[in-house]
Formats: structure tokens, C-alpha cells, sequence
């Protein structure tokens, strides 16, 4: 096996400052290549899975995703960054703590997503048929129905609605490739927003979560 030791290629700013376009239509996007939404233009991906960025001008800002980015160029998902303060901060942290007899980065227990606003969106499968999947829940706790209306947050992340579709129909997270709108919604990270599901579900109402067969 051939060893590769020559380092990996690196554009910047300077480098790609000739590749942009000048497009009237897309005058109200930034001029500049290189932005939080887009940190390595020319990749077609950020964060961790490949993912285009989404910083179109008719989403909102709480809508369009921002990758973390590490020391050494590589991009984490929507996690935020480890907790690594300044002395400053970390005393201040401490005080504030032991003033409110809450341990800093405590979260309680319960619904994280309780209170927020939600749609209302179909949910059907393609890899089940409507025996193996849905609201009704016989007594052996089997799960049947087919496709029903699953109420959830915009601002809730993947990894949660797969969760969420487990314990309404009945779904391991495992067998959970979902789509909505031709997405491939596979970054568990992303937000149910980010993915432009509240945006297009303003619209058309009718568009199904899908849980893909491949």
C-alpha cells in the first residue's frame, strides 16, 4: 500500500477570490466566498456529513446552519464546542453556580423542546408495509396503522425525531433513513429547520417525512 505523505491540498481566500461569480439575481448573498455558513466554498459540504450550506436569503437566521470548526481545519455538526473557559470565565461560572445551588451545565431532565412552536407534518414509510408500523399500539406492543401526523418542533435535532418516531410508531432509529422534500436528512445533528422543513411545510403542507428504503 502506497503511503501518502505529501499534505492535504488548502485553498484560502486569496485562491478563491477569482472563482467567484458576479450574479445579479444573488446580489443579496455576500460577496464573500469564504463565510460561518460556507467555510470551505468549493467542497459542497459542511459540518460533519456532506451537506451543501443553506445560507439562502429567504431563510431565517435560526434556519440556516453554522459548522463548528476545529484548530485544525476539520468541521464538527451542530454540537457546540467542549466547555474550555478562561480563567475569568471559569471563576465567574463557578460563583454563579454555587450562588444558585445549580452545578454549571446542569440540564434538567424532560422535554427540551416543550413550549416551542410546532407543525404538524405526515409521516410514511417506504420500507414497511402499514402491519409493521404506526399510531395503533396492540397489547403485545406492536405497532400498526401506516402513515399518520406526527407533531414536532422545527427546532428539534435528527437524532431526537428518530427517537420521537420510535416511540410513536414503533420505528428502531436504526431503520430510520428519512427524507423530506428529496433530502436525505442523515446528519443527526441538524435541526428539522435547518433542513428547510419548516420553511417548505409552510407551503405545502402536504409534503410527508419519509422514512426511505434505501
Amino acid at each position: 500500500m502506497t503511503e501518502i505523505t505529501s499534505p492535504p491540498a488548502v485553498w484560502d481566500e486569496s485562491a478563491l477570490s477569482a472563482l467567484r461569480a458576479d450574479y445579479p439575481d444573488l446580489a443579496v448573498l455576500s460577496t464573500d466566498a469564504v463565510t460561518k455558513h460556507n467555510p470551505t466554498p468549493g467542497t459542497g459540504r459542511t459540518g460533519y456529513m456532506a451537506v451543501p450550506p443553506n445560507n439562502y436569503p429567504f431563510y431565517s437566521e435560526d434556519e440556516k446552519y453554522v459548522p463548528i470548526m476545529q484548530a485544525d481545519g476539520g468541521q464538527l455538526s451542530e454540537w457546540k464546542p467542549m466547555y474550555n473557559p478562561t480563567a475569568e470565565q471559569a471563576e465567574k461560572d463557578r460563583k454563579a453556580a454555587y450562588e444558585s445551588g445549580v452545578p454549571h451545565g446542569f440540564v434538567a431532565a424532560g422535554d427540551k423542546y416543550a413550549g416551542l412552536p410546532t407543525i404538524t407534518i405526515p409521516l410514511i414509510s417506504e420500507l414497511h408495509t402499514e402491519e409493521e408500523y404506526g399510531e395503533n399500539v396492540d397489547s403485545e406492543g406492536r405497532h400498526s396503522g401506516g402513515p399518520f401526523l406526527l407533531e414536532v418542533s422545527p427546532a428539534m435535532r435528527i437524532e431526537d425525531l428518530r427517537k420521537l418516531i420510535k416511540d410513536k410508531a414503533g420505528i428502531i432509529p436504526a431503520l430510520q433513513k428519512l427524507s423530506f422534500a428529496g433530502k436525505n436528512l442523515d446528519d443527526a445533528q441538524r435541526t428539522l429547520a435547518h433542513y428547510g422543513v419548516a420553511y417548505w411545510h409552510d407551503k405545502f403542507p402536504e409534503w410527508p417525512l419519509k422514512i426511505r428504503r434505501y
